[in-house]
């Protein structure tokens, strides 16, 4: 193959997955002109690119609207990658029972990048808030289970996020990178982070980090639900009660 046609083909994937990314934002559809417009792409790129990913079953087109999203084929691939994961299924059974029995929300997440991704949620009976959370991200400066992570990252990976400018969610949200800085390290210290309505106004959560026998981190447990059920002896206890469930995850008991 050419030099030139190998390059090509090369843009021609790198347009594609931007593609896919825009797929996988906050909105469930997508029209060609929307993609065209928000990745800057010429529309007829678009549409041929868009034509073969329905060809192959990666995304659907509904009759009507003519708006694209993804297809159950991402559901698939998921739960492969999710496979991958050994942690997940002993989390999915200690969050489930963490959950009914303090009447909290229970997530687990693994770190992905910038962001963390939720492979994991437990919601008690009486919740009415359940919603699936597979691949689901959030920032990792600004939530529970993120700086819990992100507090057990090497000095240069955790440098390099807190090199990106840090938005702010809530008025709670840290900015000021030398303080996150500072914020991580009395995480570290005390085995446990506190998500004082920094991502979502009214939220508290409290998470720690997971880690293997071979001291790996492989993801992070929070208990997360309105701040004025989260006052300071309850976080400790929730703290408690997370890093004995952390242990049991990690097979460090």
């Amino acid at each position: 193959m050419l030099y030139k046609e190998l390059e090509m083909l090369q843009k021609s994937l790198v347009k594609a997955l931007q593609i896919i990314d825009c797929l996988c934002g906050d909105k469930e559809d997508f029209g060609i002109s929307e993609i065209s417009k928000e990745l800057n792409l010429n529309k007829s790129n678009v549409y041929d690119i868009m034509t073969t990913f329905e060809h192959f079953g990666y995304v659907k087109k509904d009759p009507k609207s003519r708006r694209y999203s993804l297809s159950i084929r991402f559901l698939e691939i998921a739960h492969k990658v999710s496979a991958q994961f050994t942690c997940q299924a002993k989390a999915r059974d200690v969050i489930n029972k963490i959950s009914d029995e303090i009447g909290e929300v229970v997530y687990f997440g693994i770190p992905n990048g910038d962001k963390v991704m939720y492979l994991e949620g437990a919601f008690p009976h009486q919740s009415v808030s359940a919603k699936p959370v597979i691949g689901m991200t959030a920032p990792l400066t600004c939530t529970g289970i993120g700086k819990a992570l992100l507090a057990n990252y090497s000095e240069e990976d955790a440098a390099k996020v807190l090199s990106k400018p840090l938005i702010a969610y809530t008025d709670n949200t840290i900015t000021d990178p030398v303080l996150l800085k500072e914020e991580l390290r009395r995480i570290k210290q005390r085995g446990y982070s506190i998500d004082n309505m920094e991502h979502e106004f009214g939220i508290k959560c409290v998470a720690v980090p997971v880690f293997n026998l071979s001291n790996h981190l492989e993801g992070a447990l929070s208990i997360t639900g309105p701040s004025l059920r989260f006052p300071d002896e309850v976080v400790l206890k929730y703290a408690q009660i997370l890093k004995n469930a952390a242990n049991v995850i990690g097979g460090r008991v």
